[in-house]
């Protein structure tokens, strides 16, 4: 996608594609308050079946980009291998990527997979009143990724990325240290508003460093390293909830957003550069 926007709004065309993933988490939400209270949580495990097919339909539709068949030749794709990602030209880049998604996986699945228990078991809010506010944090994080899409375009990606690391910072913080039902509310919303301001432009700026025929393998193997260090999160918290309660140890993660808000100002700015 990265490939078919114009390289002055590359940020907001990733910031669209990646508001799908919220749209999807709201609808979800919703499902959740309608079916589970009648059929049990199976009935959403057999709803997810048609998102799946929906996917690999157009997922078989979807034309290669222009950039992707015109600068890619049959040579190139056969020889890559991935430590071409380690080249010296790019081995900075891959590093501080690889920092900031393993950090942004590790605070996303850490705070927003026990977000719904900390409500119910730490603040006892009724399971109902938990759901309306979810949705309403999800509104916010959508906001939050339009905003921050926004300003990767008009600022910069670095600052943008600084700014949203440094804005969850200070949430999971709050969050950690609210101690009324107003408070966690106020830490919740603020703490989806920040969650995936990063994320959103997590497209354009693991694609623009790198050449076309090496971008797809770059994008995948940083987003999903990252994401397999972030399935350690929701155990870690599990281990550690019962000495420091889920809301104190949300709170330890603001440790991590400060390195990654440090580590993403040691690369040169990627903002409008056109794709090789």
């Amino acid at each position: 996608m990265s490939e078919a926007f114009r390289a002055k709004w590359r940020g907001m065309g990733s910031t669209i594609v990646s508001i799908g993933w919220t749209l999807g988490v709201m609808l979800a939400t919703v499902l959740g308050l309608v079916l589970m209270p009648a059929f049990g949580w199976r009935s959403m495990y057999l709803i997810g079946i048609l998102p799946a097919l929906v996917a690999a339909y157009y997922r078989f539709r979807l034309p290669e980009s222009p950039i992707w068949k015109e600068r890619t030749t049959e040579s190139e794709r056969k020889k890559f291998q991935i430590k071409e990602l380690f080249r010296r030209e790019y081995l900075k880049f891959t590093i501080v990527f690889l920092i900031v998604a393993i950090v942004a996986e590790l605070g996303y699945w850490g705070v927003m997979i026990w977000l719904p228990s900390a409500l119910l078991t730490e603040y006892h809010i009724h399971f109902v009143k938990t759901i309306y506010i979810l949705l309403v944090t999800d509104a916010m994080t959508m906001l939050g990724m339009i905003i921050f899409g926004f300003l990767a375009d008009v600022v910069g990606r670095k600052v943008a990325i600084f700014l949203g690391f440094i804005g969850i910072t200070f949430a999971v913080i709050y969050f950690a240290m609210s101690r009324t039902v107003t408070q966690v509310m106020i830490a919740s919303y603020l703490m989806g508003f920040f969650i995936n301001s990063y994320f959103t432009t997590f497209g354009a700026l693991f694609s623009e460093p790198y050449p076309t025929h090496a971008r797809a393998t770059a994008v995948n193997f940083i987003f999903n390293t990252g994401r397999g260090f972030g399935g350690i999160a929701p155990l870690l918290i599990g281990i550690l909830a019962p000495l420091f309660k889920i809301s104190g140890v949300i709170g330890f993660f603001s440790v991590l957003f400060i390195i990654a808000a440090v580590s993403i100002l040691t690369i040169p700015e990627t903002k409008g550069v056109e794709l090789k």
